[in-house]
């Protein structure tokens, strides 16, 4: 289940072609047993995302959650962010963790119609387990749904490839996002298309 937000519906102001559906997926990554020195950091966790292939390129992150008997569901999303020095990194409270979704933009994108997400799982893939571009390519099903962290710092590789889709009206760049090694998740599995997963609508996820 999706909930279009409108910063999303913001952001792919074309039709989505169908070639991509929502991706979800959640993982956890090794937590830093080191402390922030800085106090207004008290309770929060920092994650640190390795984006060596994509500098430039704009991360942000959300969390939607459905409470049960509730008909619309409550939204999270962070500040977007660009990757400087192949890194980018984002402070925020670890209960945003469970469930959080990841998507990316990069300069070389074509008119896909949707938003890139970054895929936490492969189906076939268990935690822990390390990816290669060539393994991400033939993948159908991911989710990009993280399980989360109770940690004060995780940091994550991601790996980020320009790959051509079907876009709006033609073949266009498009972009590959997967974390290097497979996370903790949390379902749904969605189609993927060449290993891509995309998304008009804030993902939904759940355990």
């Amino acid at each position: 289940m999706t909930f279009r937000t409108a910063a999303a519906i913001a952001a792919t102001s074309v039709a989505f072609s169908g070639t991509v559906v929502a991706g979800t997926s959640v993982a956890a990554a090794p937590a830093s047993t080191s402390p922030s020195n800085d106090p207004s950091s008290a309770g929060l966790t920092t994650l640190v995302y390795d984006v060596p292939d994509c500098e430039g390129c704009t991360v942000q992150l959300a969390n939607v959650r459905l409470p049960e008997g509730a008909e619309q569901p409550i939204v999270w999303q962070s500040k977007v962010k660009q990757v400087e020095d192949g890194e980018v990194r984002f402070m925020v409270s670890p209960r945003r963790t469970w469930g959080m979704s990841m998507t990316i933009r990069a300069p070389w994108e074509g008119q896909t119609g949707y938003v890139t997400t970054v895929v936490q799982r492969y189906r076939g893939q268990a935690v822990g387990d390390r990816v290669s571009f060539k393994q991400a390519r033939r993948a159908g099903v991911a989710s990009s749904c993280w399980a989360g962290t109770r940690g004060d710092e995780v940091r994550t590789k991601v790996v980020v490839r320009k790959v051509m889709v079907d876009g709006v009206r033609k073949k266009v760049a498009g972009t590959l996002a997967f974390t290097r090694v497979t996370q903790d998740w949390h379902e749904p599995m969605r189609r993927a298309y060449g290993g891509v997963l995309g998304t008009q609508d804030a993902d939904i996820c759940h355990d």
